[in-house]
């Protein structure tokens, strides 16, 4: 079969134009097709409406050993879909990992499934494509809260991300520079907006969208000059500056855009590397943050050892329940106590409360009980 005809016969497959014993055929790997193609298909066919032919694709899948499975990535023809397949099996694997790291074709998810789950290692081979990672801040997130990044690759993370902000900064000041005799306007450049989207992994739609900041004129009326002209100078600043200024500003700024509604703005404050312990403690008990942000800070280690912080992360009612019972079991009594009577938080976080609290109070009895 040629070229031309095996990609008609895989398109017109994955259309869904073809009789279903041909379907059936291709689901148990019995066309005459490279075994890149197969895969692409076992993978499409695997959410076939037929339960046999999806039955048979994912047998077909299942069955592959590792040997065929490098051989398929290691196609340069191997579709986007394939290697964001097996981007999660190659989380553990480092030689997986560094073949679709590498891939012409690798798909931005793959790499971000690499870097929320990657090992040391993967997070090594992720690191070392530092052109990829400047043109797709996104997987800079994903390393950040994945357990197995080691104290230096955070270093490094923190680099690039101070790179990614002066790259930021510097065509910002390009595109407010004025050009010859060509009319001059107050907002930045369309390339600015589209570079802008790239550095921070977005669409550019997303940076043209509006965004404020919740319970502003909390910041209009401060009674700091300083905080005045901070929030004043941001209302004025579109997603992909508000978000540029998040990585590199003041704690003013800090403590301003991370309450914007927009998640961009919010999160890209958490990849400031002048954020204090402080800082992240005054935000976790901040009710008016996205749970976003909350969920952010609780899956970083680092921030989430300080006890207050935890404290913090459950009472704050704005936090995922799901993050809240992470907690719990480290509450102090006197917190646990006052958690259990307050009815600003979810009834779930307050009978586990309730039990954390019955349960150590028994274990105390037992113990006073034996030594009496």
């Amino acid at each position: 079969m040629t070229t031309t005809a095996t990609g008609s016969m895989v398109e017109r497959i994955l259309a869904g134009d073809v009789p279903q014993n041909v379907k059936a055929a291709a689901a148990r790997g019995a066309l005459p097709l490279p075994r890149a193609e197969l895969v692409r298909l076992f993978i499409a066919l695997a959410r076939d409406p037929d339960p046999e032919i999806q039955k048979d694709a994912r047998a077909s899948l299942t069955s592959m050993d590792r040997e065929s499975v490098v051989a398929v990535l290691d196609d340069a023809g191997c579709a986007p879909e394939v290697l964001l397949f097996f981007s999660k099996q190659a989380g553990k694997d480092e030689d997986l990992a560094e073949k679709i790291t590498f891939h012409q074709n690798v798909p931005n998810q793959a790499l971000e499934v690499l870097a929320q789950l990657g090992s040391t290692e993967v997070i090594e081979l992720i690191l070392t494509n530092q052109e990829r990672l400047l043109m797709q801040p996104g997987l800079l997130d994903r390393l950040t809260v994945n357990p197995s990044l080691r104290a230096d690759q955070r270093g490094r993370i923190l680099e690039l991300l101070d790179r990614i902000a002066k790259m930021s900064v510097t065509a910002d000041a390009a595109a407010a520079e004025p050009a010859g005799d060509e009319e001059q306007n107050d907002g930045p450049s369309t390339e600015f907006l589209e570079e802008a989207a790239k550095m921070l992994d977005v669409e550019v739609g997303d940076v043209y969208a509006a965004s404020e900041i919740m319970g502003g004129e909390e910041f209009e009326e401060d009674e700091d000059p300083e905080v005045r002209s901070a929030y004043r100078k941001i209302v004025g600043m579109n997603v992909a500056q508000k978000a540029v200024l998040a990585m590199k500003g003041g704690r003013e700024e800090r403590m301003i855009l991370i309450r914007d509604t927009n998640k961009v703005v919010a999160l890209s404050v958490l990849k400031n590397p002048r954020i204090s312990d402080n800082d992240i403690e005054s935000i976790s008990n901040n009710r008016s943050i996205s749970d976003d942000v909350l969920r952010t800070i609780a899956l970083n280690r680092e921030w989430v050892k300080n006890y207050p912080v935890a404290v913090a992360l459950v009472r704050n009612p704005r936090t995922p329940p799901g993050v809240s019972t992470n907690f719990i079991t480290r509450l102090q009594n006197r917190d646990l106590k006052n958690l259990i009577k307050d009815r600003n938080v979810a009834e779930l976080i307050r009978r586990m409360a309730r039990r954390t609290f019955e349960q150590r109070t028994a274990k105390d009895r037992k113990k006073i009980g034996k030594k009496s």
